[in-house]
């Protein structure tokens, strides 16, 4: 959900804006956009090697098609990690904002806490979850205080007037251009 969208998929000069809305609906967001991109993943890398996914003994020798059981298995898993990662990002960051009452940076970076934490702890190590943690807390912390756009706020109108803008309808010659043609006429009408 974001506000001040007219247009659900956007058009080339929409630019980003802040997910809003309630909680449940931006944790569940989350966690349906997660589950969809470990499916993505995980088609990848099925796609990846070529070799079939089977449940077999370890000295089988026979190899054939795919097991479907198999394969459910390594697409579910990058599912559920990538899922769990926003699921608890979002939740994380919704409950901080609404238990300190502000919207800023310090909010995703507790988000990012806790998404980093899930992340680490497919490791089952608690250094790695502890360190992920810290890590992707900074991140989320960096990312949300630059702003949603990649472009400086000074710079955006500017750049909305070069990206979208008219051109004027007679072309005018820089200074600088004009000088250098009277200096080199050879190049003149170029």
């Amino acid at each position: 959900m974001t506000a001040g969208e007219t247009n659900f998929w956007g058009e080339p000069n929409d630019r980003p804006s802040r997910v809003e809305g309630p909680c449940i609906n931006r944790t569940l967001n989350a966690y349906v956009v997660g589950a969809a991109a470990g499916t993505f993943f995980a088609a990848c890398q099925l796609a990846w090697y070529p070799d079939p996914i089977q449940t077999v003994g370890r000295f089988a020798r026979n190899t054939g098609p795919s097991d479907s059981k198999a394969v459910m298995r390594v697409i579910a898993r990058p599912a559920f990690w990538m899922s769990a990662a926003g699921a608890a990002f979002a939740a994380a960051e919704c409950t901080a904002e609404a238990a300190r009452g502000k919207t800023d940076s310090v909010n995703a970076a507790i988000g990012g806490m806790a998404g980093g934490f899930v992340m680490g702890s497919v490791t089952k190590k608690p250094g790695v979850a502890f360190s992920s943690s810290l890590a992707m807390g900074l991140l989320m912390f960096a990312l949300d205080m630059t702003g949603p756009s990649p472009v400086w706020e000074g710079n955006q109108a500017a750049l909305t007037e070069k990206m979208y803008g008219h051109l004027p309808k007679t072309h005018k010659e820089s200074e600088a251009l004009a000088s250098l043609k009277e200096k080199y006429p050879k190049f003149k009408n170029v």
